[in-house]
């Protein structure tokens, strides 16, 4: 019997009821459920990552975070959800802060300073720290420490100032005066000439200059008085053309021409008469201009020489034709060098400023145990690394952070870059893997990455804003606090006062006491707008 009335009941609805039936459903659907609401603290744990298919053990970045983590908590906390209020927008959300395992290697960034980073720095170059320094902050303002930057950039060359000395003349055969004769129709009139024997000079001085070194060469000159002038050269390298080359050794009757047939050689023990160079440059093209007199301009002769410099031996000079005589030529020469800004590339790593990282001399890897400049196994670089920084920061304090980079070999020598930390005692290199949290919120339908803080309201923030004496909101008609725009205005101020290293984007739930009257406890959502916090 109970059963027929109910059916007659529903088919009386049908047929009598103003709203369709789809209507009804709708205004059901409406009337949101609240749900279970808790907030979970949780570190993933090695079985986690299993459930969620990384056998690596930690997630390779913050996105894939964001897309997998959803899922799993919803599985684990199936009851959790929200609360609403009367008009259907949310009153009080499910919060999860999970701390997981983030693969996080040192980040590489490669980068060549355009003109328009010029123009905004107001500089033609890149050259000291302070340049670079300013550059970093403009265009990389929000790098994590340790962060690896290839730079390629212009800046001005390096340019070695040096004075010729006495020696320097003697070396030329310019002592007695110790200047060159630069006066119309004498030996050093021409720059050519001088660059010449300039060039000899360095030669003989810098034998391991670097290549592409530069000099900004001052020499005394005489010119109807005493003066100096300047010479900018730059070290370059001449290969030899061999098809124009002939090697030639001097012979007894060689020796005898030029003065030396008594002993067959060139004396150049110090104050002797080839002493110099260019003495035995000069002897060396009389030779060779008696003895091959249809020479032609640009051949080359290697020539092998006997010396007397306390004891027997011999020399090698490499001259070349000129038209008229030979020029000593090296596979070295320094040639006119005219100022212009030059393109590097260098490294930099950021720790408290941006600056190259910290690299190692080949004695400093043997004194971290190696034979070679390098190491070949990971783990043994890293442990010798944290040690010998001992050595070089004694006095380095808690939480010093600096940036290494090494040459490790594995079928070839290539760089490694490892950070490292002064925990106080030990240098401790920082993992490529750190724990890290990312904060969920429940929507109401599924967990979503949300930066929402649940906040409670302190007495000190009610005697902020003027509501110490009661510590709640007075929300009664005619009240203070009766509007939620009041109420608003409150609570943004005392967010702005406890949290300002917060900024745009940022929401908070707070929960605040009321008198209404009768005490309760309100919630109120908002978000950071850039400026202040308004309601979501």
């Amino acid at each position: 019997m109970k059963k027929i009335i109910l059916l007659l009941t529903v088919f009386t609805m049908v047929f009598t009821s103003c709203e369709p039936l789809e209507d009804i459903y709708s205004e059901l659907d409406a009337q949101k459920k609240d749900g279970i609401v808790g907030d979970i603290t949780r570190t993933l744990s090695d079985d986690d990552y299993s459930e969620l298919s990384l056998s690596s053990g930690d997630f390779k970045s913050e996105e894939d975070a964001k897309l997998m983590l959803p899922a799993f908590l919803t599985s684990e906390y199936p009851a959790l959800g929200v609360s609403y209020n009367a008009d259907g927008s949310i009153k009080k959300a499910s919060s999860a802060a999970i701390t997981y395992k983030l693969f996080s290697p040192i980040k590489f960034e490669t980068y060549t300073v355009s003109a328009a980073d010029y123009s905004n720095l107001g500089v033609t170059s890149l050259n000291h720290s302070g340049n670079f320094n300013d550059f970093f902050d403009a265009k990389f303002p929000s790098e994590a420490k340790g962060t690896v930057v290839d730079l390629t950039y212009q800046t001005k060359p390096t340019i070695i100032d040096y004075t010729l000395t006495d020696d320097d003349f003697d070396l030329v055969g310019n002592g007695r005066f110790d200047n060159f004769d630069i006066r119309v129709g004498r030996n050093e009139e021409t720059i050519e000439v001088r660059r010449t024997k300039i060039q000899t000079i360095l030669l003989n001085n810098f034998p391991n200059a670097e290549d592409g070194s530069k000099y900004n060469v001052t020499y005394a000159v005489y010119d109807g008085s005493a003066g100096t002038l300047e010479m900018l050269v730059k070290q370059q390298k001449n290969e030899p053309n061999a098809s124009l080359t002939t090697d030639y050794t001097l012979t007894d009757a060689d020796f005898t021409l030029v003065g030396n047939g008594r002993f067959k050689n060139f004396d150049i023990r110090q104050g002797r008469a080839e002493e110099t160079i260019e003495a035995r440059r000069a002897k060396i093209e009389m030779i060779l201009l008696n003895n091959n007199p249809t020479t032609a301009t640009g051949d080359l002769y290697n020539v092998t020489y006997a010396v007397w410099e306390g004891f027997a031996s011999t020399r090698v000079m490499l001259v070349e034709f000129n038209g008229t005589g030979y020029d000593i030529f090296s596979t070295t020469s320094y040639e006119l060098y005219t100022f212009a800004l030059e393109e590097a590339t260098t490294r930099f790593t950021l720790t408290d400023k941006w600056a190259a990282p910290i690299t190692f001399t080949s004695s400093e890897y043997v004194i971290m145990g190696q034979r070679f400049p390098n190491f070949s196994d990971t783990d043994e670089a890293i442990y010798n690394i944290g040690i010998y920084l001992r050595t070089l920061y004694p006095f380095a304090t808690p939480d010093t952070f600096v940036a290494v980079e090494y040459n490790y070999y594995n079928s070839g020598v290539s760089q490694r870059n490892v950070n490292y930390v002064f925990d106080g005692s030990v240098w401790n290199a920082v993992p490529s893997v750190i724990d890290t949290v990312l904060q969920f919120g429940h929507n109401g339908t599924t967990w979503v990455p949300d930066n929402t803080i649940k906040y409670t309201l302190t007495n000190a923030d009610y005697t902020l804003v003027g509501n110490g004496s009661y510590g709640n909101f007075d929300v009664r008609a005619g009240k203070d606090e009766e509007t939620v725009e009041s109420r608003r205005v409150k609570i943004n101020t005392i967010l702005l006062a406890n949290f300002p290293q917060y900024g745009v984007d940022q929401k908070f739930s707070v929960s605040y006491n009321v008198w209404k009257p009768g005490d309760d406890v309100f919630v109120m959502n908002l978000i950071h707008d850039g400026t202040e916090y308004i309601l979501q």
